[in-house]
């Protein structure tokens, strides 16, 4: 019987570092944009359980308080761009941290593909958001109320689908699918997501 075997990559750090950068993001986030003390431990207590539990999708909780900042406040072109910013970052982390377990390591280039979607997403965005302050006037009037919570919905939307996406199903049942269509037979009764003959 074999015992257990660990390999260390150099230069790799903590997995817990995810989740701790997610909750950072989140409460510097909130602190910054939303002024109501109320939302700030709202938000607070989300990342501190996101950071023991990053399943519980507590972190999402505080992402919407960094949105709601948005809403409750006046509109402000740099305030806009700043929460683009944190939002997107927070909801990457945290969805980075999902799949880490605590007492893994993790080495900085392995995360370089999504800095870079992050960055080049952030481009677009930012662009777009500076255009539209830009060509819209001050949205002070009864009729632009509607597009603050319309934007909140949108982005609480956005971002559960791409959560959603981002799960998908496990390795296994990818690897059982792939092999069953390209053979044409059908999976082993064992195998994860096979059909064991009973009622569904």
């Amino acid at each position: 019987m074999r015992g257990p075997h660990e390999l260390t990559a150099s230069g790799a750090v903590p997995g817990p570092a995810l989740r701790i950068g997610a909750a950072v993001v989140v409460v510097g986030g909130v602190l910054l944009l939303n002024p109501y003390p109320l939302w700030w431990w709202v938000a607070g207590a989300a990342a501190l359980l996101s950071v023991i539990a990053p399943r519980s999708m507590a972190a999402w909780v505080g992402i919407a308080c960094i949105a709601l900042g948005l809403v409750l406040t006046a509109q402000s072109a740099g305030r806009t761009a700043l929460a683009v910013l944190l939002i997107h970052a927070a909801h990457v982390l945290a969805s980075w941290a999902w799949a880490v377990p605590w007492r893994s390591r993790i080495r900085p280039s392995v995360l370089l593909p999504g800095v870079r979607r992050l960055l080049v997403i952030q481009a677009i965005a930012q662009t777009v958001a500076a255009l539209m302050a830009l060509a819209v006037p001050p949205l002070h009037g009864p009729g632009f109320a509607w597009l603050a919570p319309l934007g909140a919905a949108v982005l609480t939307c956005a971002s559960a689908i791409a959560l959603r996406v981002s799960l998908g199903p496990g390795p296994g049942r990818r690897t059982v699918s792939r092999t069953a269509v390209e053979s044409g037979a059908r999976p082993p009764a064992g195998a994860p997501g096979a059909n064991v003959g009973g009622r569904s």
